[in-house]
């Protein structure tokens, strides 16, 4: 694990799940972290819980998001793992408003924050975090859109790779 005394994190989805184990863990090692989620409740409550840990309440999917976390704090390090759940139903059940649950959360939380990562830009030596899960990967029979989701933002990381180094291959 990289050293994190002293840096500063910013956990997009750091109110529970995998994103809150972030926050825990980047505090407990000596880093300043930040935790953005969209809900007050979860985010109070790890405010309570976890002694330093920051908390800013916002829609990550909302395209001015990125400039109002950074006012904040400016990350050495940015975790983007929010996400929406998934609709647990097989593919040919689910309707559009369904399927798209987690292209218009997922994708477009990833989509605005890694181009304010480049925009802005974060300082040099940033890091930039995506969480994807495994069905970016295998896929999944009952989550319709999710997998398709967690594969387009998987596939950010080397966009935002390439947009920064020049490359056109990773």
């Amino acid at each position: 694990m990289i050293p994190l005394t002293g840096k500063k994190i910013v956990v997009v989805g750091g109110s529970r799940g995998v994103g809150r184990r972030v926050v825990e863990v980047a505090i407990g090692n000596g880093a300043r972290a930040l935790a953005v989620a969209r809900q007050e409740g979860p985010l109070r409550q790890l405010a309570q819980e976890v002694p330093g840990a920051e908390v800013l309440s916002l829609d990550a999917t909302d395209e001015a998001a990125p400039a109002k976390v950074f006012e904040v704090l400016q990350p050495d390090v940015l975790v983007l793992s929010a996400g929406a759940v998934p609709p647990a139903a097989p593919f040919h059940e689910q309707n559009w408003q369904e399927f798209r649950v987690n292209w218009e959360t997922d994708v477009k939380i990833a989509f605005h924050f890694c181009k304010a990562a480049l925009t802005r830009p974060l300082a040099a030596g940033a890091s930039v975090i995506l969480i994807s899960s495994r069905a970016a990967l295998h896929g999944s029979p009952i989550s319709g859109g999710y997998a398709g989701a967690n594969a387009r933002r998987y596939s950010l990381k080397t966009t935002v790779r390439r947009n920064l180094t020049g490359l056109d291959s990773v």
